[in-house]
């Protein structure tokens, strides 16, 4: 039996849309988001909320798992708002097919796929079976803005 958290199925964009934060203002020459050929692709969305970036600095010293985990939450939030903001009229979005999450790692840090977990339980959240996605988590040095995390989606496009 699903529970009420557990989302339908058949969600609608605009009910999606109701549940996740206003695009990111991107922070250069780019798109925050794609379409072409039944594919969606994101941009890079670090965990900012109006404009603010949540957690800045390096995951394993200035930034605990925790932190890091909610900031990947918050990120692909942005990543979805990005995504649901480009599709057209009786578009939706399908299956997350790949995710990857950079995680701005200190010397020694190796729990990269937990602070992915964040993002990846978001996304079965608010798309269920749908946000299942592959993913890679990576470990990177520096990340714009003192980012603790930076991720982009890759998802598929339905008609009707």
């Amino acid at each position: 039996m699903r529970s009420e958290q557990e989302p339908r199925a058949d969600t609608s964009m605009a009910e999606l849309a109701r549940r996740l934060p206003p695009v990111p203002r991107p922070q250069g020459a780019y798109a925050p988001a794609v379409v072409d050929h039944g594919l969606l692709l994101t941009a890079g969305m670090t965990p900012r909320l109006d404009g603010m970036l949540q957690h800045c600095g390096q995951v394993g010293t200035g930034v605990t798992l925790r932190e890091a985990q909610e900031a990947a939450a918050v990120a692909v939030g942005n990543a979805l708002a990005a995504a649901v903001s480009v599709l057209g009229p009786g578009q939706r979005l399908g299956r997350v097919l790949r995710m990857t999450v950079y995680v701005n790692a200190a010397p020694g840090f190796e729990e990269h796929t937990a602070v992915a977990d964040g993002a990846s339980a978001r996304l079965h959240e608010l798309l269920g079976e749908r946000g299942v996605a592959a993913r890679a988590a990576v470990g990177v040095t520096s990340l714009p803005g003192g980012a603790c995390v930076e991720l982009d989606l890759t998802a598929s496009v339905e008609q009707g």
